[in-house]
């Protein structure tokens, strides 16, 4: 089985100079093919891997006909349909790298790009994520760990309010589970009400339906509200009417996959400083023109790039040429700062609902790192993995699903990954953080942690064994966090996901 693992990934890529031919950027011409030819697969895997850092570092400062050579000697060895998954994973970063390398000019980008890669395909994501929900474990775990913790904390609770965050990531299997845990509560079940945040009117409307013929079914009182919104939109003054939040009900609050957006709006006011490569923050627009060839891509965009270029505030090559970004007024000073409270003043809100228990499931992974050289290595060993699972579920499955894994790979994961590496500001949406970095965040609003118990571990690797991903040429562990407080679900001992739980600190414990 022709596959690699991280370990593999970071000895290939840890001395560029190493191992393999590598041709000049200057040397043009028909011998780029007789090259890829004779390398052997394992030296291919190994070559991609060297041009995809050497791609990333040129997009990074700027050089449009050397970043312009990698992408075309990516292309000869990578594609979206080829038989391994290191090519296919190669293709989709080469896409996402020619679309930042294209935000460097805003105006050709917005021409090329304004009506979005896959809007033709948009009505296949769907089936895509269920695919990923049918043949990997993590959001099934995700689901199930955060019922135990729910029902847990709701030991007792006559009248339960559970609010569902997870936008995209919602699914009302979720909860008919729950409805399931509930049913076998000593006691009974509770009266059950459930708020979903989602921004389709059709899938709220069918998540209704779906769950109150459940309900009805379970015999549990029950009551759905929807809220037809973006968690990023919600109104952060007005979090308890809009959730509808009433006295007297014991409040949960799950968000799967979908708290990371908010720091999209806390860096919409012009991102994070970042750390620069030497030499190349004060690279002005005739600079960047010299990189390139002036007979070809630089001349023909010479004009662009004077008056329109500006790079990334998040990549190693910083140039902000926009007008209004040094001279902003002070009523746009503050809507800046509001903006980057964001995530914050969100936070703070729920603690002031004062649920018994807010649990969050994120990927774990940097990819909000402060330069674009930090995110793209960070998100080329998460998405190889991701990939590397998906390649297994195939091959266990004999094939029979790898059009639905092509789809997967192209329309959810390749987004998320365009999401990460060629996207920039408020539109860089996927800004996955690791749980260390939650913690602290949690822990600033006022939140502490809420032990996720050794029974809901059980329960997690049951499902695994359960589903046949626990052994034999599945290699996935959900294990607790060095604090025994929270859940990894790993790949090869490689954590992809977290879970912790939340509640409001007590005043002493709280952090300011």
């Amino acid at each position: 089985m022709e596959m690699f693992q991280e370990d593999t990934l970071s000895s290939a890529t840890s001395s560029p100079a190493s191992s393999l031919y590598t041709p000049s950027p200057h040397g043009h011409g028909g011998l780029g093919s007789l090259w890829v030819q004779e390398l052997s697969h394992d030296q291919q895997g190994l070559r991609l891997i060297n041009l995809l850092y050497q791609c990333a570092a040129e997009v990074a400062a700027g050089a449009f006909d050397r970043a312009n050579f990698y992408l075309e000697q990516i292309t000869q060895l990578a594609s979206l349909d080829a038989p391994h998954t290191l090519q296919r994973l190669a293709a989709v970063f080469a896409d996402a790298l020619a679309r930042k390398l294209l935000n460097l000019v805003p105006g050709l980008s917005r021409a090329l790009l304004s009506t979005g890669g896959n809007s033709a395909e948009a009505h296949l994501v769907p089936a895509a994520r269920r695919h990923l929900f049918d043949v990997l474990p993590f959001m099934k775990l995700a689901y199930l760990t955060t019922n135990h913790a729910i029902l847990e904390a709701m030991e007792g609770e006559r009248f339960v309010h559970v609010v569902d965050l997870s936008g995209s990531a919602a699914n009302p299997v979720q909860w008919i589970a729950l409805f399931h845990a509930f049913r076998g509560r000593r006691g009974g079940p509770p009266h059950l009400r459930i708020t979903a945040v989602h921004d389709g009117r059709e899938f709220l409307a069918n998540m209704a339906a779906v769950l109150a013929k459940e309900a009805e079914a379970f015999d549990i009182p029950f009551q759905f509200s929807a809220v037809e919104a973006r968690l990023e939109e919600l109104d952060i003054d007005a979090l308890r009417h809009v959730l509808r939040v009433r006295s007297g009900e014991a409040l949960a609050v799950s968000v799967v996959g979908q708290l990371h957006r908010l720091l999209a709006a806390d860096d919409a006011g012009g991102g994070r400083s970042s750390r620069h490569v030497p030499g190349s923050s004060c690279l002005t627009p005739v600079q960047i023109i010299a990189r390139s060839s002036p007979s070809s891509f630089g001349e023909l965009l010479e004009r662009e790039i004077n008056t329109r270029l500006q790079l990334s505030p998040d990549s190693s090559a910083v140039l902000s040429m926009s007008p209004q970004s040094s001279s902003l007024s002070p009523a746009n000073q503050q809507q800046q700062q509001r903006e980057k409270a964001k995530l914050g003043s969100f936070l703070r809100a729920v603690r002031a609902l004062s649920p018994k228990i807010m649990v969050v499931a994120e990927p774990e992974a940097n990819h909000n790192a402060a330069t674009f050289l930090e995110r793209f290595e960070e998100a080329l060993n998460y998405y190889a993995s991701l990939f590397d699972c998906l390649e297994r579920a195939s091959v266990a499955q004999a094939h029979r699903c790898a059009g639905e894994r092509a789809r997967a790979e192209r329309l959810v994961l390749g987004e998320e990954i365009r999401g990460v590496v060629a996207r920039e500001g408020a539109e860089r949406k996927e800004r996955h953080e690791r749980l260390a970095q939650w913690a602290r965040r949690m822990e600033a609003a006022g939140m502490e942690r809420v032990g996720l118990s050794y029974a809901g571990m059980m329960e997690a690797r049951k499902l695994l064994q359960s589903c046949g991903w626990g052994g034999g040429d599945y290699a996935y562990q959900v294990v607790h966090d060095a604090r025994g407080e929270a859940f990894f679900f790993c790949w090869h001992r490689k954590p992809l996901y977290s879970v912790s739980a939340w509640r409001p600190a007590a005043p002493s414990c709280r952090h300011t």
